[in-house]
Parts: structure tokens; sequence; C-alpha cells
């Protein structure tokens, strides 16, 4: 399958998911962002090889352990658990190759915003102008690049600073 038929695949697939939300509760909603999240795996970037797919994926869901265990609140077990996921998402990132670290948080950073989204939307009948935001949203999500990510974390740096 060709990059372009993947993309197209990608697409179709979001199409759906928002057609599926934006019904009138025909559809299940969590079959849909489950189809929407599967697409961006899917049409995540370069093909990468089968064991680099598995690191990626990996390093993925350290990285949303380490994130939720990071949650205020939970007390002294939830840092000693919090501590030691962070370990093993350092070993991870500096066994892996930094374009897989790359990866990792940029699929983590998609995923994440995809379901903000979805729960943004999903909490409301949709009305056709929402169809388009969504789907118009979803597609510039699913094109982002790591840059992307890098260019997001750097204004949200200078407004901190601004602000601060």
């Amino acid at each position: 399958m060709s990059e372009h038929d993947d993309a197209q695949a990608a697409e179709a697939s979001l199409r759906k998911a928002v057609e599926q939300l934006s019904g009138d509760g025909a559809g299940d909603g969590a079959e849909a962002a489950q189809e929407v999240v599967q697409a961006l795996r899917v049409g995540a970037g370069q093909a990468w090889r089968p064991e680099q797919e598995t690191q990626i994926q990996a390093m993925v869901e350290q990285i949303r352990k380490v994130r939720n265990l990071n949650r205020p609140g939970g007390g002294g077990w939830r840092r000693r658990r919090a501590w030691r996921a962070q370990g093993r998402l350092a070993d991870l990132m500096t066994a892996g190759d930094p374009e897989l670290v790359n990866e990792a948080e940029l699929r983590h950073w998609k995923n994440h915003l995809m379901v903000e989204l979805l729960l943004e939307f999903t909490g409301s009948a949709m009305k056709p102008a929402d169809t388009a935001k969504v789907l118009t949203r979803m597609e510039t999500l699913h094109a982002a690049t790591y840059e992307d990510l890098q260019q997001a974390r750097k204004t949200l740096a200078d407004r901190q600073s601004d602000s601060g």
C-alpha cells in the first residue's frame, strides 16, 4: 500500500468516525474513537520496521504511564511508581534512536489531542458546522509533524514566559 493509499484510508476512517459521532446515536462513539486513534497510528509518518514500531509503541505507553502517574495527589505510593516509570522511560529513550523517541512523543501528543477533540464534541449533538470543524481539526492533527510539536511547545513556553 502506498503512502497516498494510507493517507486516504486514514482520512476515510476519520470521516467515518466524525459521521458516527455526529449522528443521532445510531453509531458507537467508542468504536469511532478507536478507529480514529488507529488511523493516526497506521498513518503516522514513515514506515518503521517491526522492531522499531514495537519500540515506539512501548515508549508511547510509557510516556502515557508517566504522565498519568504525575497527576497531583496520590501520595507516596504514586510518587514511587512515577519514579520507577520515569526510569523505565529514560531507559527506553536512551536505548532507542532519537528519531524513534521523536516519533513516540509525536504519537502521544496526537493521541492526547485527538481524545481531547473527541471529548469536546461528543458531549452534545453535533451540528453540520461542528462536523466540518472537527474534520478540519482532525485532518490538521493527522498531518502534524514533530516540527509542529516543537513549534507548539515553543509557542506555549513563550506565552508562559510573557504572562509570568
